[in-house]
């Protein structure tokens, strides 16, 4: 089955609102999605100091198609009516309509309706720059040429790119088609500022997207970029003849720099 990959490229996240910006974010999406009908295997939402990203393992192709039925005037019923009844339910003809009847009632006419699912990148090209538009930041900024705009884009930090992809893990995915404030979804991502290679990153999935990070000296798992420091500050300090003294607070900042 498909999966979604979502990375929101931008300048440094302040570390005390890397976590919860992760975790909003896969809140937000997996939420939207499962009220259109969108159920999915898994989701798990990483943080970075220059990115949120998410992975929603295991979507549809396309949401349920549905059917509803809505009841009209009664047989016989004026002209006007039959005609109005018509247009609210999108038939033609009246032929179109089943007749029931309803005991001392007499006989209606019923238009049953269907409805074809939507398509699940459909849905998440509407999902993902609503999600943006408002996300739960505790401080924001306009950025930008469009910044003087009222309704521009407000982020933590100036947005760079964005990276969205839909697709099984046998094939290509396709780019998710949209537009957040001037940028358009694609399927790159950028590596370490300092250290990694200079220039964009195309990635497929997201096993790939992992993998062109550490290439690109990007840990992108928080809690493994936590272990890595603790357990190098814990090998200095031995090799110093000094014992360190832990922080937790302090290695989840510095996880975040």
């Amino acid at each position: 089955m498909p999966d979604l990959l979502l990375e929101l490229f931008c300048e440094e996240i302040p570390a005390r609102m890397q976590r919860r910006a992760a975790d909003e974010l896969k809140r937000l999406v997996t939420g939207a999605l499962v009220e259109r009908g969108l159920l999915y295997e898994g989701a798990i939402a990483h943080v970075t100091p220059r990115r949120l990203a998410l992975h929603v393992a295991g979507l549809p192709i396309k949401g349920r198609d549905t059917a509803e039925e809505r009841r009209g005037p009664r047989v016989g019923a004026p002209e006007n009516a039959l005609k109005g009844f018509l247009k609210s339910v999108g038939l033609t003809e009246i032929s179109q309509a089943q007749i029931i009847s309803d005991g001392k009632k007499g006989e209606f006419y019923v238009a049953r309706i269907e409805k074809p699912g939507e398509a699940t990148i459909s849905a998440i090209a509407k999902i993902v720059p609503s999600v943006v538009a408002s996300f739960p930041w505790p401080k924001s900024m306009r950025f930008g040429p469009q910044s003087r705009a009222p309704d521009s884009l407000r982020w933590v930090r100036p947005l760079r790119s964005i990276l969205c992809t839909f697709g099984p893990e046998t094939e290509d995915p396709e780019i998710v088609p949209f537009e957040i404030g001037g940028i358009a979804a694609g399927d790159v991502t950028f590596g370490h500022r300092v250290m990694g290679p200079q220039g964009p990153i195309r990635v497929r999935h997201f096993a790939d997207y992992v993998t062109s990070l550490e290439k690109a000296k990007v840990v992108l798992d928080a809690e493994r970029r936590s272990n890595i420091i603790a357990h190098e500050a814990k090998n200095l300090a031995f090799a110093a003849g000094l014992e360190l003294v832990e922080d937790g607070a302090l290695l989840d900042e510095v996880a975040g720099l």
